[in-house]
């Protein structure tokens, strides 16, 4: 299925638009044409008070079009809670992509650091189920609400957020991943298969490939040294081809949906990093 994936892309890819990234959005698209890419997404944080959208669709603009590369303009956006609320702002003319993230836990009340709910899962204040079941509602109401907008809406490293929680993908029901790819399907996104949190799993990317849901490939780069560079897409795509593994296996963190990386500081609810 790598092939499903095209590895000749990158649809994540961060610029100094965002507080967290180094290459200027130039150096990415230079980047980009020294590897061979055909398509790159570039795409930076912001929350409902970002008012520097114009600009960055100015700097983008400025540099195509570019022979041989298709270059989008995207902006990533946390869900804010289970009804899908994204942390948008008002002014987003011009870009092409709109990353929906789970940078935080969307709760009832809105956005939960993780470390709050694995210590919550941890006294048995919430169940596992209960915190996957409002996770799959919030980024349906997600896709939902991105139904709304012009721009095509981008399943950023979907799950992201369950490793950080404690859980894994395994926690997942089949049934709610088959649910949300086909709510994928209706609301025309597109599943990014993300190299940096390695995720989703094998089986998440199967389930939506055979949905209909189109699959991109990405760093979520920081750093133009990173664009286009795929191991943890490669061991993923290739799990979810025909005749991959159907059920995970426990020694490789990619099948389990994610790398289980450090806690987000407890600033990130602004969304400044996954």
């Amino acid at each position: 299925m790598t092939n499903v994936v095209p590895l000749d892309q990158d649809h994540h890819v961060h610029s100094t638009f965002s507080d967290d990234a180094v290459s200027t959005v130039a150096e990415n698209v230079a980047a980009a044409r020294e590897r061979g890419l055909r398509t790159l997404c570039l795409a930076d944080h912001v929350r409902h008070d970002s008012v520097w959208v114009p600009d960055f669709v100015s700097a983008v603009d400025a540099l195509r079009p570019v022979p041989g590369l298709d270059v989008l303009a995207g902006v990533e956006v946390k869900i804010l809670d289970r009804t899908g609320r994204l942390d948008l702002p008002e002014g987003i003319d011009g870009t092409d992509v709109v990353l929906i993230a789970d940078h935080q836990f969307p709760g009832d009340l809105g956005p939960v650091h993780p470390r709050a709910m694995r210590d919550a899962i941890a006294t048995g204040l919430v169940t596992p189920g209960e915190v996957i079941d409002c996770l799959i509602d919030a980024t349906a109401g997600a896709l939902m609400t991105a139904m709304q907008l012009e721009q095509r809406p981008q399943l950023a490293h979907l799950f992201s957020v369950v490793p950080k929680m404690g859980l894994d993908e395994t926690s997942i029901p089949d049934r709610a991943v088959c649910q949300l790819a086909r709510q994928a399907r209706a609301a025309g996104a597109w599943l990014e298969v993300n190299e940096k949190w390695a995720c989703p799993s094998s089986r998440t990317v199967r389930a939506f490939a055979e949905a209909g849901v189109g699959l991109v490939a990405s760093t979520d780069s920081h750093d133009c040294r990173d664009i286009g560079a795929y191991s943890w897409v490669r061991r993923i795509a290739d799990g979810a081809a025909p005749g991959g593994p159907t059920r995970p296996d426990p020694r490789d963190g990619a099948a389990l949906g994610g790398r289980t990386p450090p806690d987000p500081p407890d600033d990130a609810l602004h969304g400044a990093v996954p």
